[in-house]
């Protein structure tokens, strides 16, 4: 059996699959499967993947007849055919250093119970050009899962894409799939809640994935249509519920963040009324969005 499981969910980004596919192969470590999927692309996506069919690293190769819908579910096909120890999701238009799949796995080997890794990452553009520079630093950090999700979580997805992730497989719960797959924006951070409370994190803080920036990134839209907040809302919910999270966990930070991508998005009128009914079961973050409005309004 292989110990890392590589799946690229794909749809429509055949201008960057083959640079994707090729910083997979080429990784120094090299006990890895690779899961191609693609979600009824309409680009040439499925010729370049075909390439790849005799490459004895590939070990499936699988094509949607239509679109789905959610890359949530995407991963989770993929996941239930992976034979690895440890799960790599890495999304197609993303790539990575040559080493991502060596240190990730040397650094979670230290830790018996580790449950999920991930590096720092690049930023950068549609030609792969660095938007910005992410510092450099070899530190390596270890977090207890509830303390992970209390510090890096509670407010906030702190991890900026799965393609700098690897999990343990026997930390997936098939049966609690169903909090995330049909998410839009937030299944990624209600994945990373539900692998923490198997185990710890390790945090490698060297810029290891390359995560592009591109017009088809669906975050920007999303955001706009408040679903950091309305998807959010479940998150924080089975935190609170499941994970010990208390108000002063969150409350000020949500508030916060509220009245800011409320202002930052210039939300509609009918996204704040629903933004504000689904937040209404949460007094406490109601008070520091008020607050933080009324900051915001006298500039």
């Amino acid at each position: 059996m292989p110990a890392v499981s590589v799946i690229v969910p794909n749809y429509n980004h055949a201008p960057f699959l083959e640079q994707r596919i090729a910083s997979i192969l080429e990784q120094t470590f090299q006990d890895f499967e690779l899961i191609l999927i693609d979600d009824g692309s309409t680009d040439n996506s499925r010729d370049i993947m075909e390439r790849y069919r005799s490459n004895p690293h590939v070990s499936h190769i699988l094509f949607g007849e239509s679109n789905s819908g959610s890359a949530f579910l995407q991963w989770n096909k993929g996941i239930s055919l992976a034979q690895g120890d440890w799960i790599w999701v890495a999304e197609s238009d993303d790539y990575a250093a040559p080493t991502f799949l060596e240190r990730l796995t040397d650094e979670a080997s230290r830790m018996p119970n580790c449950s999920l890794a991930y590096s720092a990452t690049w930023w950068v553009d549609r030609q792969g050009k660095k938007l910005w520079e992410t510092p450099y630093s070899d530190a390596v950090n270890v977090y207890d899962g509830l303390d992970f999700i209390r510090h890096k979580l509670a407010v906030n997805n702190s991890i900026a894409n799965v393609s700098e992730c690897l999990f343990r497989r026997d930390a997936f719960r098939p049966s609690e799939r169903h909090h995330y797959e049909q998410m839009r924006l937030c299944g990624d951070w209600f994945l990373y809640v539900l692998l923490a409370q198997q185990g710890s994190v390790v945090e490698v803080k060297e810029p290891l994935s390359y995560y592009r920036q591109h017009s088809t990134n669906i975050s920007s839209d999303a955001e706009q249509r408040g679903l950091t907040f309305l998807e959010g809302a479940e998150v924080l919910e089975y935190m609170i519920q499941y994970c010990g999270l208390r108000r002063r966990d969150y409350a000020r930070g949500w508030g916060h963040m509220w009245a800011r991508y409320e202002h930052l998005y210039h939300f509609s009128t009918e996204v704040k009324r629903k933004v504000r009914k689904r937040m209404s079961n949460h007094k406490s973050i109601l008070t520091w969005h008020t607050l933080y409005s009324l900051k915001q309004w006298s500039k």
